[in-house]
């Protein structure tokens, strides 16, 4: 006689938040591991006030609404994410409070993980930029360093992109070996750019590890990669081939690498664009969702080299979703009256 209940003979179609949040973590922490590498205590300092003060939001919202199911996993990954995008001047102590308001009255405001429309990360390092704009960096680049057709290049030569100490022995080696192969050879500047941009904001410093955290992710389905996907190649097709009305570069003159690798797009599309709760449901709205942003990020972001832009437009992207949403279920509501309905009326007449 069996008395053990197991549910092994189920099937889940997708993974559990759960389970989701535990690999999202491990995928973080390289990169937190990297900033121990190079030294940037400042950033691990901030990181770490963002997350105790995420986990104090959260233990007092448990504690004042009775429900004690602390989501201490979402928590720690939220604060991480605060305190990658935020810049390393930025006062810890300000940090802590800033983040512990803001979980706070988002979480009476909006709900919880689950219920929330809106991404919390967004709107506390927005605060945090509106409350200490000066600590964000502003790169200084001038309308001609954008209109040639390198515009990375340009920038790394002139020395408005620093290079790493390793670039030129790690180009010259790539140089010799990966690309010699296929007659190619890359200039410096361009390994930099991809593994360390020495960004005073850790989220846009490590691209090849987020790149590779991204591919580990999708492979696995903790995340779903069509809104990702139509994001980037609409971004990218707007950078590459639409006249930008900033700085009037030609057609076929935008820089996809300068926009990609610049303003943590890797690192915003991989964590929060479509964090829990903030997305559409439905194939066509994920597709229209990716479409928006991509519009969107080229609106605000542009070229690149923009310390919040992405942060601006993850919260615009929130309004979008829940006007998809809207749309999404006046859509299905309409079809079960004009197909479902019938077909249950006309099978129950049967009986």
């Amino acid at each position: 006689m069996k008395t053990k209940v197991s549910l092994r003979p189920f099937v889940y179609i997708s993974p559990s938040m759960k389970t989701i949040s535990i690999f999202m973590l491990i995928m973080l922490v390289p990169q937190i591991i990297m900033l121990f590498l190079t030294k940037s205590y400042a950033s691990i300092g901030i990181i770490l006030s963002a997350v105790l003060a995420s986990l104090s939001a959260e233990g007092l919202n448990s504690f004042v609404k009775k429900n004690f199911n602390f989501s201490w996993l979402i928590s720690i990954i939220q604060g991480i994410l605060v305190g990658f995008f935020l810049p390393s001047a930025y006062s810890p102590v300000a940090v802590f409070f800033i983040t512990l308001v803001t979980f706070l009255v988002c979480k009476y405001a909006f709900g919880g993980v689950a219920e929330s429309w809106v991404n919390v990360v967004a709107i506390t390092v927005a605060v945090c930029y509106f409350l200490g704009t000066a600590n964000f960096p502003s790169t200084v680049v001038t309308v001609g360093d954008l209109q040639v057709k390198n515009a990375s290049l340009s920038l790394i030569q002139n020395g408005t992109v620093p290079l790493n100490a390793n670039d030129d022995a790690v180009t010259s080696y790539l140089n010799r070996t990966v690309f010699k192969a296929a007659g190619l050879r890359i200039p410096n500047g361009y390994v930099t750019l991809f593994w360390d941009t020495g960004s005073d904001i850790p989220a846009f410093r490590f691209n090849f590890m987020t790149l590779i955290s991204s591919l580990i992710l999708f492979s696995f389905e903790m995340i779903d990669a069509l809104i990702p996907a139509v994001f980037v190649i609409v971004y990218a097709i707007l950078i590459h081939f639409v006249p930008s009305f900033f700085f009037g570069a030609e057609v076929l003159y935008g820089d996809i690498f300068l926009a990609m690798l610049t303003s943590g797009i890797l690192f915003s599309t991989l964590f929060i664009l479509q964090w829990f709760g903030t997305v559409p449901s439905a194939i066509t709205g994920k597709i229209v969702y990716g479409i928006c942003a991509g519009i969107v990020c080229y609106l605000i972001v542009g070229y690149g080299l923009s310390s919040v832009g992405c942060i601006f437009m993850i919260l615009i992207m929130n309004m979008f979703s829940l006007a998809i949403e809207l749309f999404e279920f006046r859509r299905v509501k309409k079809n079960v009256h004009k197909y479902l309905l019938p077909l249950v009326r006309f099978f129950k007449d049967g009986e």
